[in-house]
């Protein structure tokens, strides 16, 4: 008797679990913009963003600077941009001003403010080349330019195979100084690894104001992306 009970005792255990796991099921979902994001890494894009919130109360000239540098000789300024951190209501005309404030579109009326940007942002797109890469800088809402850094091959040891291998890497932001250039984001080639045979990008995920890095003492070839802020004088 004790024998029959288990045995229904089982067999309803494993009815009860095939039907836990019958009931359960896989449904498609639309896919988010995090999803994208290893996807768009691995084409080759990257955004590095920076919060400049903090500078709303006042009117700020930005000048994005792109720099070169070959074999860690000084750098050649290659690219420049400048863009304000917001426009004010009053540097329009009268007319203008009077259909801001009829449609409701200015972002801080009793500030005065029009449009204001709390980011800037520099990202990296491929080039129409293997040998080219993109780079976009600006600030939301305010504008933006874009400039083609042009990459230099490496030869694969022992082989005629050439590539063009580049990484980025932000710079550690020290205390802002007005008018002085901040580094943001590092842009590399991998050099060649002599001793191993491959190509080499190893180092700290964040890069020294001071440049001083691996990177820097190893890569043949790269950029710097900076901005220099600098306040605006008041119309």
């Amino acid at each position: 008797m004790r024998m029959k009970k288990s045995v229904c005792l089982f067999g309803i255990l494993s009815l009860w679990m095939v039907m836990s796991v019958s009931a359960q099921s896989l449904k498609q979902q639309e896919a988010t913009m995090e999803d994208y994001l290893p996807l768009l890494q691995a084409s080759g894009y990257q955004v590095y963003s920076f919060d400049i919130s903090e500078f709303a109360d006042e009117s700020y000239l930005l000048t994005f600077k792109v720099k070169e540098y070959t074999d860690s000789i000084k750098g050649k300024e290659v690219g420049k941009f400048k863009v304000s951190n917001r426009s004010m209501i009053h540097e329009f005309s009268e007319e203008s001003q009077q259909r801001i404030l009829a449609k409701g579109t200015a972002v801080d009326v009793e500030k005065g403010i029009y449009r204001l940007g709390t980011k800037l942002y520099v990202s990296f797109r491929p080039g129409n080349t293997d040998s080219t890469k993109v780079v976009h800088m600006g600030v939301d809402g305010m504008g933006e330019s874009a400039r083609m850094l042009n990459l230099k091959g490496l030869k694969f040891p022992k082989s005629d195979k050439v590539d063009y291998c580049y990484e980025s890497r932000p710079f550690i932001l020290d205390k802002f100084e007005e008018g002085k250039f901040i580094p943001l984001v590092f842009f590399a080639s991998f050099w060649v690894d002599e001793k191993y045979g491959f190509l080499r990008f190893c180092g700290a995920q964040e890069i020294s104001s001071t440049m001083e890095s691996d990177y820097i003492e190893n890569t043949p070839h790269f950029y710097v992306i900076g901005v220099e802020i600098q306040k605006m004088s008041a119309k």
